[in-house]
């Protein structure tokens, strides 16, 4: 019987998405609600009502912050899964098989992986700071971050990768996305408007701007190094072997 009930529960699902997917506007077609109202809205009036240049980053963390804040739970989420599936290193060493591999990588890679890491991340602190003003923001950075930890794990191996970011320096920062957004909406309320606003009524006209701006870099700061951390612990607990053998790389 309950077979039956979760098969008809699952059938009137089905049936109720097929008809709202066969109501929707035609994609591409100009008359789309999105392209006579949205868009023209987010184009004519984000850097005005959002004070950023950038109007992907006034849409991104304006327009549809919660949207935004939904977005960073789920991949915070993802890593609390990750870790009740497979657990946190109990150790302050980790170590996978690239670490204890009998074919040393080559020197040249190894260099070069040196000197390109620190420059990758650079960018990446480059593209968060920069995210209001131009192409980028925290979750671009975020995966850079996390892109050049697969690099030098690839290279260096695990054991070597969690002595230069220790769980001591992931754990506080992995829940920092969510954290900022949230304070950030507190202190809107604060300010005398809703939550998740940037520009507070209680605050003086000519501050606005600046008050923007600055809450946004808070925000987009946030979102890169939760999303870093975030990216590394998941490849960590995932690639992570048995720890009671300690390997030296």
């Amino acid at each position: 019987m309950k077979n039956l009930l979760a098969l008809l529960f699952i059938a009137a699902l089905a049936a109720l998405l097929l008809y709202v997917v066969a109501n929707m506007p035609p994609m591409g077609d100009p008359e789309n609600p999105t392209a006579t109202h949205v868009i023209p809205r987010y184009l004519e009036g984000a850097e005005e009502e959002t004070h950023t240049v950038n109007v992907i980053t006034g849409i991104i963390l304006n327009y549809r912050g919660y949207d935004t804040m939904g977005e960073v739970t789920v991949i915070f989420t993802a890593l609390a899964a990750a870790l009740a599936v497979l657990g946190r290193e109990r150790r302050g060493r980790i170590y996978a098989y690239v670490d204890r591999s009998g074919v040393p990588s080559s020197v040249i890679v190894r260099t070069m992986v040196r000197f390109l890491v620190p420059l990758i991340v650079l960018f990446s602190v480059y593209t968060i700071l920069h995210g209001e003003i131009s192409p980028g923001g925290g979750f671009q950075g975020g995966a850079i971050i996390g892109g050049s930890m697969i690099v030098f794990t690839t290279i260096f191996g695990l054991y070597e990768s969690s002595r230069r970011i220790p769980q001591k320096v992931r754990f506080p920062l992995e829940g920092a996305a969510v954290m900022v957004f949230f304070l950030v909406g507190v202190l809107g309320m604060v300010g005398g408007g809703d939550f998740l606003t940037y520009a507070w009524p209680k605050a003086a006209a000519a501050l606005h701007p600046a008050l923007v701006t600055w809450l946004t870099v808070l925000v987009e700061i946030g979102i890169g190094l939760g999303g870093a951390m975030v990216l590394t612990s998941i490849l960590f607990c995932m690639i992570r072997e048995e720890e009671e053998i300690a390997v030296v790389a």
